[in-house]
């Protein structure tokens, strides 16, 4: 249990602010909950090939994939693949980079 910790008030304007979207049956970047869109927002947090979300979210492939391009070029997510399985990149998002290598010789 906390005791007064600053986060308490943020995750408090955070939660209040889901509960009013929740309440039109929206989640955190606006699709409807029982949409495809936000079946598949739910599922990227777990991770989840384009067949698993297809079939999750009552859709085609092919939506899938535009959905994918949405979260990111609308919404600036970070969605990343990684054998085959698509989840947000939390930590991109957070801040933290990732390196990819060093370069040699500098």
């Amino acid at each position: 249990m906390s005791s007064g910790l600053k986060l308490d008030r943020a995750d408090t304007a955070f939660a209040e602010k889901a509960h009013e979207l929740s309440l039109k049956n929206r989640n955190w970047l606006r699709h409807g909950s029982k949409t495809s869109a936000g079946k598949m927002d739910e599922m990227l947090f777990d991770g989840a090939t384009v067949e698993q979300m297809a079939k999750g979210a009552k859709t085609t492939k092919a939506s899938v994939y535009v959905h994918l391009n949405h979260l990111r070029k609308v919404h600036k997510l970070a969605v990343v693949k990684k054998d085959g399985v698509f989840r947000y990149d939390m930590e991109r998002m957070n801040g933290k980079k990732k390196t990819v290598g060093t370069k040699k010789g500098k």
